[in-house]
């Protein structure tokens, strides 16, 4: 799974995985347009707290992690609404996340090697 700092950054990956979502407590559908738009709006009118990342499923699934650990599965992507999505992301404590830019990065970095930001 990756992560994310944005709703928008993380539903432009997803398109690339899947074609199709659905919101996770309700029938309602997303064409890869539709969901762009929304997480745009989101990130505009509630963005996440500094600790909360959004990650992305291998199928293209879209979740919250708050405590960077717990998953809150927002958008299922119609190729993996008959299977079991982790209800955890285990980072192995290896990586972390750049404030600056929201690439992965060595948990031991000082900079990001994505966008140059010092991670201290």
């Amino acid at each position: 799974m990756k992560q994310f700092k944005s709703l928008h950054e993380a539903a432009e990956y997803a398109t690339s995985l899947a074609g199709q979502w659905s919101f996770a407590n309700s029938d309602a559908a997303y064409a890869p347009e539709g969901l762009l738009v929304l997480a745009q709006t989101s990130d505009a009118e509630d963005p996440i707290d500094e600790d909360s990342v959004y990650v992305v499923s291998d199928g293209g699934s879209i979740g919250l992690c708050e405590d960077e650990e717990d998953i809150d599965w927002l958008f299922i992507a119609d190729q993996e609404k008959d299977l079991a999505l982790p209800d955890t992301f285990a980072s192995g404590g290896t990586r972390r996340i750049c404030n600056q830019c929201g690439q992965e990065v060595e948990a031991d970095a000082h900079f990001c090697d994505q966008c140059g930001a010092s991670l201290n």
